[in-house]
């Protein structure tokens, strides 16, 4: 009994400690994510680009891996990405390039979605649950669940929405990672595209160089879906909230 009783305490005692490492190691991510998103975007990207043109000569592969960790590292911190992966295609060109970042984006991404499905789930839940777009997804994934996750991966929408927003929706993980694989098979590929045609970083990364048939497709084709979605969204909402007051009015004539 008196072993009973001491393991019972032991346990009690390991499980504050437990959730005190946790609420610690979640803060230090808070506070390393947080000084990240703060950061000035463009000299700090122009900077890391310039240096990695210089260590891609002696050790491409440490380049092309470090790479791949930054592009994870952005996602995480909600930084910009569009620069990132251009940035990318500049350095790299496009075979390479395209690699770095679709594996990064898939890794960046999923760990997102996990940490809103985990011990991020409070935080993401007051950040993203509150918008009424996503409770309007949220609806539609019950009925359609791939459909509707393929067309906010393709949606001009923050990618942190496409992450740690159907994180506290009901998606189930297969759907989210299926619609990530494959979307960003496309996304990917033509923003890389359109950093490896560039001449010039500086212009590159601050705007100044004109908008190639390439960019402007990829926002035209972004922006077609969010239209899309939104439409087929309020569609939906409307039907559902109809089928709602039918069914109650259904079950008061019963009633009386």
């Amino acid at each position: 009994a008196l072993q009973g009783q001491f393991s019972s305490r032991g346990r009690g005692l390991l499980k504050p400690s437990l959730r005190m490492r946790k609420t610690s190691l979640c803060l230090l991510a808070a506070i390393a994510l947080l000084a990240l998103s703060k950061l000035e975007v463009k000299p700090l990207l122009h900077s890391l680009i310039t240096t990695a043109q210089e260590w891609k000569v002696r050790q491409p592969l440490a380049t092309a891996l470090v790479s791949i960790v930054l592009v994870i590292a952005w996602i995480l911190s909600f930084l910009p990405l569009t620069a990132l992966e251009v940035s990318i295609g500049f350095l790299f060109g496009v075979r390479v390039g395209y690699i770095v970042v679709y594996l990064g984006k898939v890794i960046g991404c999923t760990l997102s979605f996990a940490l809103g499905r985990t011990v991020a789930h409070d935080w993401a839940q007051r950040q993203f649950g509150k918008h009424d777009l996503l409770k309007a997804i949220d609806l539609a994934v019950a009925r359609e669940p791939y459909k509707i996750c393929f067309i906010v991966r393709l949606a001009y929408i923050p990618i942190a929405l496409k992450n740690f927003g159907l994180a506290v929706l009901s998606v189930d993980t297969q759907v989210f990672f299926a619609s990530l694989v494959s979307v960003e098979l496309f996304n990917s590929c033509v923003l890389v595209t359109v950093g490896s045609t560039a001449k010039d970083l500086g212009d590159l990364i601050s705007g100044r160089q004109p908008n190639s048939t390439e960019q402007v497709a990829v926002m035209l084709t972004g922006c077609a879906f969010l239209i899309g979605l939104l439409v087929y969204l309020t569609g939906l909402t409307q039907r559902a909230l109809r089928e709602v007051r039918d069914n109650k009015q259904a079950g008061q004539a019963k009633t009386g």
